[in-house]
């Protein structure tokens, strides 16, 4: 049975009598009532994240330097590969931008705990901003030889692995913990747009002005973050800034103690450095999956990569819409099987619309585990720590993945590559499923003695 609702409308009097419509009453546009209902409706469930002007500025600003990053990445490859002619180069130059990340997240995070992060993401960002314009110009004057690619690629490594822990720690900074799931899906978005349109504008300038007009773009696409954190409206939430001597080993120590004492920050950080590991050492391997299972070329392999930033964007997209709905634990948990059910079924697949679903679904999954374990870390940690722990964060998926590449071709010799990696597409989804049973409700962290002004 429905029960009637005996709340006078829009058209009763306050006796219940419903009043008659004149001739001279307004009509009412029900399109644009739909219209208003449905934008309404729309805005509810956007990420809470959204609400906060802050938070906003620092997607606005932040975007078109992440466009330009993956403009640069693809630029670099293709300019070493035509300088040197060689591919162990191109991995050398490779190589040159991932180590400074092993080697300087944990001091980054310290110190990310100690200064403004508005004033080191100024720093970063002026960095990879004057990289890219030295490098545009000597590439433009043909002397970007190896040795200056190779020092290129080492300071945007280090400026990368200042910025990275210190951006982190500042969107946990400008938004509630509650929001963080839909703040970290909203960057996701963000970031797998520019992965799908950063690469392709790059294609274009590469074929019609040359490997500096990619890097001249990344430099002038710091300028819109470096207004965003230069105007001013920033709150500086550091506790110690300027307190005390600054001992960078002892905040280190600190921060790695304090990793070690929380359980589920430990449990997070173990199934990110796992994911690192066996979930993403794979992504090497593409071109030799698109050559020897699917026996295409270039064009099949540049499909693979499009079709993982369609998948990735996708779910940054609908986790976002229901973040104010779903918990980390649900994330990462649903997450889990997704993930490890399309990379295992990537390895068994021969023919590209078998594929096709297996990489959506392999960008669908990371993204949901790494927005539930970036937001969960974000939310535990306190503010006076949070650079430390998420520099961990950092290193994990930094140091873990030339590490998974290097142990999936060490099997490679003992077993067949790919089903060396289809057993860690399993192992990865069993860490991941387990993290998940971690977490609670809760979004405190436990006690832990913190030493000040260090």
């Amino acid at each position: 049975m429905v029960a009637m609702s005996t709340t006078p409308g829009p058209l009763a009097d306050p006796s219940g009598r419903d009043l008659e419509m004149s001739a001279e009453a307004p009509a009412v546009d029900l399109g644009a009532a739909a219209g208003a209902g449905w934008l309404s409706s729309l805005r509810r469930q956007a990420p809470a994240a959204l609400e906060i002007s802050a938070f906003r500025r620092y997607l606005l600003g932040s975007s078109p330097l992440s466009l330009g990053a993956w403009m640069q990445l693809v630029a670099l490859g293709f300019l070493t590969l035509k300088v040197t002619g060689s591919p162990a180069a191109v991995g050398l130059v490779g190589a040159a931008d991932g180590i400074p990340a092993i080697a300087l997240s944990i001091p980054a995070g310290a110190l990310a705990d100690r200064l403004s992060r508005r004033r080191i993401l100024l720093g970063t960002t002026t960095a990879l901003s004057l990289t890219a314009l030295l490098l545009a110009l000597a590439a433009s004057l043909h002397r970007a030889d190896l040795p200056v690619l190779v020092g290129a690629a080492v300071c945007f490594g280090a400026a990368d692995a200042f910025d990275q822990p210190t951006r982190q720690a500042l969107v946990a900074d400008l938004v509630p913990a509650a929001d963080l799931v839909g703040a970290a899906a909203l960057t996701s978005s963000l970031g797998s747009v520019a992965r799908i349109v950063g690469p392709a504008v790059a294609g274009l300038l590469l074929g019609v002005w040359g490997a500096a007009s990619c890097f001249l773009a990344m430099g002038l696409s710091g300028l819109p973050f470096l207004f965003v954190l230069a105007r001013g409206g920033w709150a500086d939430l550091r506790r110690d800034v300027g307190s005390g001597r600054f001992r960078p080993f002892a905040r280190m120590s600190e921060g790695l103690r304090f990793a070690a004492h929380q359980p589920r920050i430990r449990a997070m950080l173990i199934a990110s450095a796992v994911l690192g590991l066996l979930g993403v050492g794979y992504m090497p391997f593409l071109p030799v999956f698109a050559r020897d299972q699917l026996h295409g070329g270039g064009q099949v392999l540049g499909l693979m990569y499009s079709l993982g930033g369609i998948g990735a964007l996708a779910g940054a997209v609908f986790i976002s819409f229901v973040s104010r709905r779903v918990r980390p634990r649900l994330l990462l948990a649903a997450a889990a099987p997704v993930y490890a059910a399309a990379l295992f079924g990537l390895t068994r697949a021969n023919h590209l619309l078998l594929a096709a679903p297996c990489l959506i679904g392999i960008s669908l999954g990371f993204v949901a585990a790494n927005t539930a374990m970036l937001a969960t870390l974000q939310a535990l940690t306190p503010a006076s720590m949070r650079g430390r722990v998420l520099s961990l964060y950092t290193l994990a998926f930094s140091g873990a993945g030339p590490l998974g590449t290097l142990l999936y071709a060490g099997l490679s010799r003992v077993i067949p590559l790919f089903e060396a990696i289809g057993v860690g597409a399993l192992i990865v989804g069993a860490i991941l499923l387990w993290s998940s049973t971690r977490l609670g409700s809760d979004h405190r962290a436990e006690p832990f003695p913190q030493t000040v002004g260090q």
